[in-house]
Protein backbone atom coordinates (compact mmCIF):
# COMPACT_ATOMS: atom_id res chain seq x y z
CA UNK A 1 0.00 0.00 0.00
CA UNK A 2 2.69 2.36 0.91
CA UNK A 3 5.21 1.98 -2.75
CA UNK A 4 1.32 3.17 -4.13
CA UNK A 5 1.70 6.04 -2.05
CA UNK A 6 5.28 6.77 -3.03
CA UNK A 7 4.48 5.85 -6.55
CA UNK A 8 1.61 8.38 -6.05
CA UNK A 9 4.11 11.31 -4.51
CA UNK A 10 6.68 10.87 -7.19
CA UNK A 11 4.76 11.55 -10.12
CA UNK A 12 3.11 14.63 -8.52
CA UNK A 13 6.28 15.89 -8.17
CA UNK A 14 7.48 15.11 -11.50
CA UNK A 15 4.57 16.53 -13.05
CA UNK A 16 5.26 19.77 -11.30
CA UNK A 17 8.95 19.82 -11.05
CA UNK A 18 9.35 20.46 -7.74
CA UNK A 19 9.65 19.03 -4.01
CA UNK A 20 6.53 16.86 -2.82
CA UNK A 21 6.65 15.33 0.53
CA UNK A 22 3.56 13.38 2.37
CA UNK A 23 3.54 13.22 6.39
CA UNK A 24 1.02 11.55 8.70
CA UNK A 25 -1.12 13.29 11.09
CA UNK A 26 1.85 13.97 13.61
CA UNK A 27 4.45 15.04 11.23
CA UNK A 28 6.19 11.60 10.43
CA UNK A 29 7.56 11.38 6.89
CA UNK A 30 5.36 8.92 4.94
CA UNK A 31 6.96 9.39 1.76
CA UNK A 32 8.88 12.10 -0.39
CA UNK A 33 9.92 13.07 -4.24
CA UNK A 34 13.40 13.94 -5.51
CA UNK A 35 14.25 17.64 -4.91
CA UNK A 36 14.31 19.87 -7.52
CA UNK A 37 16.94 22.44 -6.50
CA UNK A 38 14.29 23.28 -4.28
CA UNK A 39 15.70 21.93 -0.97
CA UNK A 40 16.09 24.30 2.13
CA UNK A 41 17.02 23.64 5.56
CA UNK A 42 13.73 22.63 6.64
CA UNK A 43 13.42 20.26 4.02
CA UNK A 44 16.72 18.76 4.99
CA UNK A 45 15.56 18.68 8.78
CA UNK A 46 12.69 16.47 7.43
CA UNK A 47 14.38 13.76 5.19
CA UNK A 48 17.11 13.04 7.43
CA UNK A 49 14.91 12.80 10.59
CA UNK A 50 12.07 11.69 9.27
CA UNK A 51 10.06 14.67 10.82
CA UNK A 52 10.59 18.39 11.04
CA UNK A 53 12.70 20.16 13.45
CA UNK A 54 11.43 20.97 16.89
CA UNK A 55 10.48 24.47 16.62
CA UNK A 56 8.56 23.73 13.27
CA UNK A 57 6.68 21.36 14.60
CA UNK A 58 6.09 23.75 17.70
CA UNK A 59 4.92 26.57 14.75
CA UNK A 60 2.91 24.10 12.52
CA UNK A 61 1.05 23.77 15.61
CA UNK A 62 0.00 27.28 16.45
CA UNK A 63 -1.01 27.51 12.71
CA UNK A 64 -3.51 24.80 13.36
CA UNK A 65 -2.75 22.85 10.75
CA UNK A 66 -5.13 20.22 11.60
CA UNK A 67 -8.05 22.06 11.97
CA UNK A 68 -7.73 23.51 8.36
CA UNK A 69 -10.44 22.19 5.68
CA UNK A 70 -8.50 24.13 2.81
CA UNK A 71 -5.34 24.28 0.38
CA UNK A 72 -3.13 27.07 2.71
CA UNK A 73 0.32 28.87 1.19
CA UNK A 74 2.52 29.87 3.99
CA UNK A 75 5.02 31.94 3.34
CA UNK A 76 9.05 32.05 3.48
CA UNK A 77 9.98 31.46 7.32
CA UNK A 78 14.17 32.01 7.22
CA UNK A 79 14.31 31.34 11.22
CA UNK A 80 12.73 28.10 10.74
CA UNK A 81 14.70 26.79 7.85
CA UNK A 82 11.73 27.79 5.22
CA UNK A 83 13.84 29.43 2.17
CA UNK A 84 10.46 28.67 -0.13
CA UNK A 85 6.83 29.14 -0.07
CA UNK A 86 5.05 25.99 0.51
CA UNK A 87 1.75 24.95 -0.06
CA UNK A 88 0.43 22.45 2.76
CA UNK A 89 -2.70 20.54 2.37
CA UNK A 90 -4.80 18.47 5.09
CA UNK A 91 -5.66 15.16 3.61
CA UNK A 92 -8.58 13.83 5.98
CA UNK A 93 -11.16 11.38 5.77
CA UNK A 94 -14.73 11.71 7.13
CA UNK A 95 -13.17 11.58 10.48
CA UNK A 96 -10.05 12.41 11.17
CA UNK A 97 -6.74 13.83 9.78
CA UNK A 98 -4.63 11.12 8.06
CA UNK A 99 -1.51 13.87 6.74
CA UNK A 100 -0.38 17.04 5.21
CA UNK A 101 0.75 17.03 1.43
CA UNK A 102 3.72 19.72 1.47
CA UNK A 103 4.70 21.01 -2.29
CA UNK A 104 7.36 23.96 -2.63
CA UNK A 105 6.56 26.74 -4.21
CA UNK A 106 9.58 28.01 -5.99
CA UNK A 107 6.88 29.12 -8.70
CA UNK A 108 3.11 29.55 -8.52
CA UNK A 109 0.68 27.00 -9.66
CA UNK A 110 -0.76 27.24 -12.89
CA UNK A 111 -4.73 25.88 -13.12
CA UNK A 112 -3.66 22.96 -14.43
CA UNK A 113 -1.17 22.59 -11.82
CA UNK A 114 -3.65 22.79 -8.89
CA UNK A 115 -6.29 20.86 -10.42
CA UNK A 116 -3.36 17.96 -10.12
CA UNK A 117 -2.64 18.83 -6.93
CA UNK A 118 -5.75 18.55 -5.20
CA UNK A 119 -6.82 15.63 -7.83
CA UNK A 120 -3.65 13.30 -6.37
CA UNK A 121 -4.62 14.78 -3.03
CA UNK A 122 -8.03 13.30 -3.49
CA UNK A 123 -6.06 9.48 -4.55
CA UNK A 124 -3.77 9.88 -1.57
CA UNK A 125 -6.89 10.38 0.55
CA UNK A 126 -8.77 6.93 -0.52
CA UNK A 127 -4.76 5.28 -0.46
CA UNK A 128 -4.45 6.18 3.58
CA UNK A 129 -7.78 6.04 4.62
CA UNK A 130 -7.50 2.23 3.05
CA UNK A 131 -4.36 1.72 5.57
CA UNK A 132 -6.19 3.76 7.99
CA UNK A 133 -9.26 1.44 7.93
CA UNK A 134 -6.82 -1.43 8.46
CA UNK A 135 -5.35 -0.01 11.90
CA UNK A 136 -8.27 1.30 13.01
CA UNK A 137 -9.90 -3.06 12.31
CA UNK A 138 -7.05 -4.20 14.76
CA UNK A 139 -7.24 -0.94 16.89
CA UNK A 140 -11.16 -1.65 17.63
CA UNK A 141 -9.92 -5.46 18.61
CA UNK A 142 -7.56 -4.42 21.16
CA UNK A 143 -9.90 -2.09 22.69
CA UNK A 144 -12.60 -4.27 23.06
CA UNK A 145 -10.37 -6.59 24.98
CA UNK A 146 -8.77 -3.70 27.05
CA UNK A 147 -12.63 -3.02 28.11
CA UNK A 148 -12.45 -6.84 28.61
CA UNK A 149 -9.64 -6.79 31.42
CA UNK A 150 -12.55 -4.72 33.11
CA UNK A 151 -14.78 -7.00 32.92
CA UNK A 152 -17.09 -8.36 36.40
CA UNK A 153 -15.68 -11.43 36.29
CA UNK A 154 -12.31 -13.42 36.36
CA UNK A 155 -12.71 -15.54 34.14
CA UNK A 156 -13.66 -13.05 31.27
CA UNK A 157 -10.66 -10.88 32.09
CA UNK A 158 -7.83 -13.57 31.92
CA UNK A 159 -9.57 -14.54 28.45
CA UNK A 160 -9.22 -10.93 27.39
CA UNK A 161 -5.09 -10.84 28.99
CA UNK A 162 -4.76 -13.73 26.85
CA UNK A 163 -6.49 -12.13 23.91
CA UNK A 164 -4.24 -9.08 24.49
CA UNK A 165 -1.04 -10.89 24.74
CA UNK A 166 -2.06 -13.17 21.53
CA UNK A 167 -2.50 -9.50 19.51
CA UNK A 168 1.25 -8.90 20.26
CA UNK A 169 0.38 -6.34 23.49
CA UNK A 170 2.32 -6.01 26.35
CA UNK A 171 4.43 -9.16 25.94
CA UNK A 172 7.33 -7.98 27.28
CA UNK A 173 5.71 -6.37 30.32
CA UNK A 174 6.12 -7.77 33.99
CA UNK A 175 4.30 -4.52 35.60
CA UNK A 176 1.08 -2.73 34.84
CA UNK A 177 -0.01 0.69 35.88
CA UNK A 178 -3.44 1.49 34.98
CA UNK A 179 -4.27 5.49 34.74
CA UNK A 180 -7.55 7.10 34.34
CA UNK A 181 -7.88 10.83 32.56
CA UNK A 182 -11.15 12.56 32.74
CA UNK A 183 -11.64 15.16 30.25
CA UNK A 184 -14.42 18.35 30.78
CA UNK A 185 -15.14 17.99 26.84
CA UNK A 186 -18.51 15.95 25.92
CA UNK A 187 -17.82 13.97 22.80
CA UNK A 188 -21.28 13.72 21.80
CA UNK A 189 -22.09 17.25 20.64
CA UNK A 190 -18.34 17.63 19.89
CA UNK A 191 -18.14 18.36 16.32
CA UNK A 192 -14.05 18.72 16.42
CA UNK A 193 -11.60 15.92 15.82
CA UNK A 194 -13.27 12.22 17.38
CA UNK A 195 -11.90 11.47 20.97
CA UNK A 196 -9.46 8.72 20.04
CA UNK A 197 -7.60 10.97 17.70
CA UNK A 198 -7.01 13.78 20.24
CA UNK A 199 -5.92 11.40 23.10
CA UNK A 200 -3.87 9.29 20.63
CA UNK A 201 -2.27 12.17 19.24
CA UNK A 202 -1.81 13.49 23.19
CA UNK A 203 -0.43 9.95 24.19
CA UNK A 204 2.31 9.67 21.54
CA UNK A 205 3.68 13.12 22.20
CA UNK A 206 3.59 12.20 25.86
CA UNK A 207 5.33 8.82 26.03
CA UNK A 208 8.27 8.48 25.09
CA UNK A 209 10.48 7.48 28.05
CA UNK A 210 12.01 4.11 26.91
CA UNK A 211 10.74 2.30 30.58
CA UNK A 212 7.52 2.05 29.15
CA UNK A 213 7.25 -1.36 27.30
CA UNK A 214 4.09 -0.91 25.82
CA UNK A 215 0.86 1.40 26.49
CA UNK A 216 -2.58 1.07 25.33
CA UNK A 217 -5.93 3.09 25.91
CA UNK A 218 -9.83 2.98 25.36
CA UNK A 219 -11.03 6.39 24.48
CA UNK A 220 -14.12 5.73 26.85
CA UNK A 221 -16.23 9.15 27.82
CA UNK A 222 -15.76 10.82 30.28
CA UNK A 223 -12.93 8.93 31.41
CA UNK A 224 -10.56 7.22 29.37
CA UNK A 225 -8.35 3.87 30.51
CA UNK A 226 -4.73 4.18 29.72
CA UNK A 227 -2.91 1.22 30.39
CA UNK A 228 0.96 1.04 30.84
CA UNK A 229 3.31 -1.52 30.84
CA UNK A 230 7.17 -1.89 32.08
CA UNK A 231 9.66 -4.35 32.30
CA UNK A 232 10.62 -3.20 35.74
CA UNK A 233 8.44 -1.47 38.54
CA UNK A 234 8.27 2.26 37.66
CA UNK A 235 9.94 4.59 40.52
CA UNK A 236 7.49 7.27 41.97
CA UNK A 237 9.65 10.24 39.64
CA UNK A 238 9.24 8.25 36.47
CA UNK A 239 5.47 8.05 37.27
CA UNK A 240 5.36 12.01 37.71
CA UNK A 241 7.16 13.09 34.91
CA UNK A 242 4.44 10.64 32.22
CA UNK A 243 1.61 12.31 34.31
CA UNK A 244 3.38 15.93 33.62
CA UNK A 245 3.89 14.88 29.85
CA UNK A 246 0.44 13.50 29.15
CA UNK A 247 -1.77 16.64 31.19
CA UNK A 248 0.71 19.21 28.96
CA UNK A 249 -0.11 17.45 26.16
CA UNK A 250 -3.97 17.21 26.12
CA UNK A 251 -4.13 20.92 27.50
CA UNK A 252 -1.36 21.77 24.02
CA UNK A 253 -4.47 19.52 22.04
CA UNK A 254 -5.34 21.25 18.70
CA UNK A 255 -8.81 21.31 19.64
CA UNK A 256 -11.11 24.23 20.12
CA UNK A 257 -12.46 24.00 23.66
CA UNK A 258 -9.65 23.27 26.00
CA UNK A 259 -9.89 19.78 27.47
CA UNK A 260 -9.51 20.79 30.93
CA UNK A 261 -8.00 16.78 31.59
CA UNK A 262 -7.30 15.39 35.28
CA UNK A 263 -5.30 11.93 35.59
CA UNK A 264 -5.60 9.56 37.96
CA UNK A 265 -2.65 7.23 38.84
CA UNK A 266 -3.18 3.81 39.89
CA UNK A 267 -0.63 1.76 42.26
CA UNK A 268 1.58 -1.32 39.87
CA UNK A 269 -0.03 -4.74 39.52
CA UNK A 270 2.02 -7.87 38.16
CA UNK A 271 -0.66 -9.69 36.00
CA UNK A 272 -2.31 -7.84 33.16
CA UNK A 273 -5.34 -9.54 34.07
CA UNK A 274 -5.42 -7.57 37.62
CA UNK A 275 -5.53 -4.17 35.85
CA UNK A 276 -8.74 -3.64 36.86
CA UNK A 277 -7.93 -3.03 40.30
CA UNK A 278 -4.77 -0.79 39.26
CA UNK A 279 -7.93 1.25 37.77
CA UNK A 280 -10.37 1.22 39.87
CA UNK A 281 -8.08 3.11 41.95
CA UNK A 282 -6.99 5.58 39.57
CA UNK A 283 -10.71 6.34 39.15
CA UNK A 284 -10.36 6.94 42.91
CA UNK A 285 -7.41 9.28 42.36
CA UNK A 286 -9.76 11.55 39.96
CA UNK A 287 -12.15 12.16 42.61
CA UNK A 288 -9.04 12.91 44.91
CA UNK A 289 -7.99 15.51 42.39
CA UNK A 290 -11.39 17.24 41.61
CA UNK A 291 -11.56 17.50 45.31
CA UNK A 292 -8.45 19.06 45.42
CA UNK A 293 -8.80 21.43 42.15
CA UNK A 294 -5.69 19.69 40.85
CA UNK A 295 -4.85 18.47 37.75
CA UNK A 296 -3.97 14.93 39.00
CA UNK A 297 -3.40 13.00 41.90
CA UNK A 298 -1.59 9.17 42.52
CA UNK A 299 -3.49 5.97 44.79
CA UNK A 300 0.29 5.23 45.89
CA UNK A 301 1.56 9.32 46.99
CA UNK A 302 -1.81 10.22 48.25
CA UNK A 303 -3.00 7.62 50.48
CA UNK A 304 -4.65 9.19 53.17
CA UNK A 305 -6.46 11.16 50.66
CA UNK A 306 -7.37 8.13 48.85
CA UNK A 307 -8.57 6.29 52.28
CA UNK A 308 -11.08 9.42 52.42
CA UNK A 309 -12.37 9.11 49.24
CA UNK A 310 -12.61 5.27 49.85
CA UNK A 311 -14.49 5.50 53.01
CA UNK A 312 -16.79 8.69 52.21
CA UNK A 313 -17.44 7.50 49.03
CA UNK A 314 -21.10 6.34 49.18
CA UNK A 315 -23.99 8.68 49.36
CA UNK A 316 -26.59 8.24 52.13
CA UNK A 317 -29.86 8.78 50.03
CA UNK A 318 -31.97 11.89 51.33
CA UNK A 319 -34.34 9.85 53.20
CA UNK A 320 -31.29 7.97 55.70
CA UNK A 321 -29.96 11.48 56.35
CA UNK A 322 -30.96 12.00 60.32
CA UNK A 323 -32.47 14.92 61.52
CA UNK A 324 -28.98 17.41 62.48
CA UNK A 325 -27.63 15.98 58.84
CA UNK A 326 -30.60 17.04 57.25
CA UNK A 327 -30.33 20.92 58.94
CA UNK A 328 -26.57 20.70 57.90
CA UNK A 329 -27.09 20.49 54.45
CA UNK A 330 -29.75 23.04 54.12
CA UNK A 331 -27.81 25.28 55.95
CA UNK A 332 -26.90 29.23 54.89
CA UNK A 333 -23.53 29.26 53.11
CA UNK A 334 -22.10 31.01 56.33
CA UNK A 335 -22.48 28.34 58.63
CA UNK A 336 -20.93 25.69 55.83
CA UNK A 337 -18.12 27.67 55.49
CA UNK A 338 -17.45 28.11 59.46
CA UNK A 339 -18.08 24.72 59.44
CA UNK A 340 -15.85 23.36 56.63
CA UNK A 341 -12.83 26.03 58.30
CA UNK A 342 -13.76 24.34 61.31
CA UNK A 343 -12.77 20.89 60.03
CA UNK A 344 -10.23 22.55 57.95
CA UNK A 345 -7.95 23.26 60.74
CA UNK A 346 -8.44 19.95 62.65
CA UNK A 347 -11.55 21.17 64.65
CA UNK A 348 -8.92 23.43 66.67
CA UNK A 349 -11.18 27.24 67.03
CA UNK A 350 -7.44 28.78 68.23
CA UNK A 351 -6.04 27.75 64.83
CA UNK A 352 -9.22 28.80 62.77
CA UNK A 353 -9.39 32.37 65.15
CA UNK A 354 -5.84 33.38 63.92
CA UNK A 355 -6.54 32.24 60.26
CA UNK A 356 -10.11 34.81 60.23
CA UNK A 357 -7.98 37.24 62.26
CA UNK A 358 -10.93 37.45 65.41
CA UNK A 359 -10.36 36.46 68.80
CA UNK A 360 -11.31 32.59 69.72
CA UNK A 361 -14.03 33.70 72.31
CA UNK A 362 -15.65 35.19 68.37
CA UNK A 363 -15.14 31.55 67.26
CA UNK A 364 -16.41 29.76 69.59
CA UNK A 365 -19.56 31.86 70.28
CA UNK A 366 -19.87 31.96 66.45
CA UNK A 367 -19.39 28.11 66.60
CA UNK A 368 -21.91 27.27 69.40
CA UNK A 369 -24.67 29.18 67.38
CA UNK A 370 -24.28 27.28 63.92
CA UNK A 371 -24.26 23.68 66.17
CA UNK A 372 -27.50 24.45 68.42
CA UNK A 373 -28.98 26.35 64.75
CA UNK A 374 -28.11 22.23 63.75
CA UNK A 375 -29.32 20.49 66.47
CA UNK A 376 -25.59 19.32 67.54
CA UNK A 377 -23.29 19.52 70.90
CA UNK A 378 -19.36 20.28 69.64
CA UNK A 379 -18.47 18.96 72.98
CA UNK A 380 -19.10 15.47 71.75
CA UNK A 381 -16.19 13.59 70.25
CA UNK A 382 -19.11 11.82 68.27
CA UNK A 383 -20.45 15.02 66.55
CA UNK A 384 -17.45 16.58 65.88
CA UNK A 385 -16.72 12.86 64.19
CA UNK A 386 -19.90 13.32 62.34
CA UNK A 387 -19.39 17.04 61.13
CA UNK A 388 -15.55 15.99 60.00
CA UNK A 389 -17.25 13.22 58.02
CA UNK A 390 -19.73 14.82 56.32
CA UNK A 391 -17.65 18.04 55.19
CA UNK A 392 -15.30 15.90 53.96
CA UNK A 393 -18.12 13.88 51.99
CA UNK A 394 -19.71 16.94 50.91
CA UNK A 395 -16.34 17.96 49.38
CA UNK A 396 -15.46 14.40 47.56
CA UNK A 397 -18.87 14.13 46.26
CA UNK A 398 -19.51 17.57 44.79
CA UNK A 399 -16.37 16.98 43.23
CA UNK A 400 -17.62 14.07 41.52
CA UNK A 401 -20.82 16.01 40.35
CA UNK A 402 -23.39 15.22 43.29
CA UNK A 403 -23.70 16.21 47.14
CA UNK A 404 -24.43 14.40 50.08
CA UNK A 405 -27.81 13.20 50.96
CA UNK A 406 -28.68 13.98 47.40
CA UNK A 407 -29.92 10.16 46.30
CA UNK A 408 -33.31 9.11 46.70
CA UNK A 409 -32.02 5.43 47.31
CA UNK A 410 -33.13 3.99 44.42
CA UNK A 411 -30.70 1.87 42.00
Amino acid sequence: MFDAVQETVDRLAMALQRSVVLEDAEWTLLASSAHFDDLDPARLHTLTARRPAPALVVEMRAWRLHAQLVPRVLGVEPQLGMEHERLVITVRSRYEVLGFLWITLTRPLTPSEAFLVLETADTLRALLVSVSQSIAAVNAEVESEMLGLLAPDEPSRRRAADELLDLGMFTRSRHFVALCLSLSAEWSPWDGPPSREVISRALLRAITTPMIDAYSFVPTSPEALILLGFRNEPTREAMENVVAAIIRETDAADVSEPLQGVLGVGSPVGELSLSWESYEQALVAVRVARSRESRSASWTADPVAASIVTLLAAEPPAHLLPEPLRRLADAPPDVLALFEAYVAHGARAADLADRLGVHRATVYYRLARAAESIGVDLESDDARFIIGAWVRQRRVTSAAGGAPGSGDGRA
